[in-house]
């Protein structure tokens, strides 16, 4: 067998690390025989060539094709034309053209990379630092400031991107200047990067983009507190709210609001007809009235009427909205919300105080709108 073959790599690397076959095949979830046949020849396939190959801590490519295919490789890339070509028509995808790249450098924060994957050399902009808190000059120094919780899930998805045609996206944390404190300022990344194939299509390098969205994803996080503490809110008020778009018909619902009407929450779309069955029907025409008087008559709206839950129960609701208006005072939209207030009702009517809100709350129509769908 000759001493220039994967098979002789590999065994070559097993012996000088003393790793054993048994260590490779649980570490790439193989079986030991499977490794035993890649020492003597056999065939791997590409992505365990990577895990392989990150495993063992070599180069993948001198794994597979030894030094020469290597130094081929780096040579043909130099001066190939067709690199080139590749290289300038992946850029392009990526920031559109150079003005806007230099643009988006300096403005934007944007800072671009090329990664060889034959030599693991990388090459940044000049504003990396801003991303990273130091010069990224070997990879290295790019994983030395990746956030050790992201390091295992970045290093898989490099792989996948190396074993795919389309161009990829992903979000990591990075802790500027690399340092390993608790309190060491981390910030979130996006990279948008694309592979580059020579001739062959083997791999060449990897070219991408990145971008601080530590600010966003901050305000997605408070957004979702926000949107938590409000649902807790809701639920202990027990208040949901509901918007109707009149132009299309269409209604949104709060998870409470749903579960006030006795519905799981979300479990289908809410429509006119389903709110209008679900109140009872000596209070239906009076909540139908109201709406249109709000509509048509801009009065304000506030109703109390009693529903029937899905199982034959009864519940007192009290609701109030408001319809927003075009500039030319066309309805568009209304606003609201709806609370349970079946045990205050209860309390009253134990008191001996009659409900005396209901009728008082209704206006007549100016206009026949009550085909029209209610909004949550």
């Amino acid at each position: 067998m000759s001493e220039d073959t994967f098979a002789m790599r590999l065994k070559g690397v097993l012996d000088s690390k003393r790793i054993m076959l048994k260590q490779v095949a649980e570490a790439l979830s193989v079986s030991p025989s499977a490794v035993h046949k890649w020492t003597r020849g056999g065939e791997i396939e590409y992505e365990r060539l990577l895990a392989l190959a990150r495993f063992l801590g070599v180069n993948w490519l001198w794994l597979r094709y030894g030094e020469q295919a290597i130094a081929d490789l780096e040579a043909s890339t130099a001066s190939d034309p067709h690199i080139k070509e590749l290289r300038q028509k992946h850029l392009a995808e990526i920031m559109e053209s150079e003005a806007r790249m230099k643009f988006a450098q300096e403005v934007s924060g944007i800072v671009t990379w090329e990664w060889n994957v034959l030599s693991d050399g990388v090459t940044y902009s000049s504003n990396d630092e801003t991303l990273f808190g130091r010069h990224i000059r070997t990879m290295d120094d790019f994983w030395a400031c990746v956030h050790p919780a992201d390091a295992v899930r970045l290093r898989q998805v490099l792989e996948r991107a190396l074993a795919g045609q389309e161009m990829h996206e992903w979000e990591f944390r990075v802790r500027r200047g690399g340092g390993e404190s608790d309190d060491a300022d981390v910030r979130w990344i996006s990279s948008r990067a694309t592979l580059v194939r020579d001739f062959d299509q083997r791999p060449v390098k990897m070219i991408g983009v990145s971008l601080d969205i530590t600010e966003r994803r901050r305000a997605e996080a408070a957004l979702r507190q926000s949107e938590a503490l409000l649902a807790k809110a809701q639920e202990i008020a027990h208040v949901g709210g509901w918007y109707w778009n009149l132009q299309n018909d269409d209604c949104a619902w709060t998870d409470e609001a749903y579960r006030i009407f006795g519905w799981a929450p979300q479990a289908f779309k809410v429509t006119m007809d389903r709110y209008l069955a679900s109140i009872v029907p000596e209070d239906r025409s009076r909540v139908e009235e109201a709406i249109r008087a709000a509509i048509d008559g801009r009065q304000p709206y506030r109703v109390e009427y009693a529903i029937l839950l899905p199982d034959g129960s009864r519940r007192d609701i009290r609701e109030e909205g408001e319809v927003t208006v075009d500039e030319h005072g066309n309805p568009l939209t209304m606003v609201g919300a709806s609370q349970d207030v079946t045990e205050q009702k209860r309390g009253l009517r134990a008191g001996g105080v009659d409900d005396v809100e209901r009728s008082s709350s209704a206006r007549p129509a100016r206009k026949k709108t009550a085909s029209r769908a209610k909004a949550a």
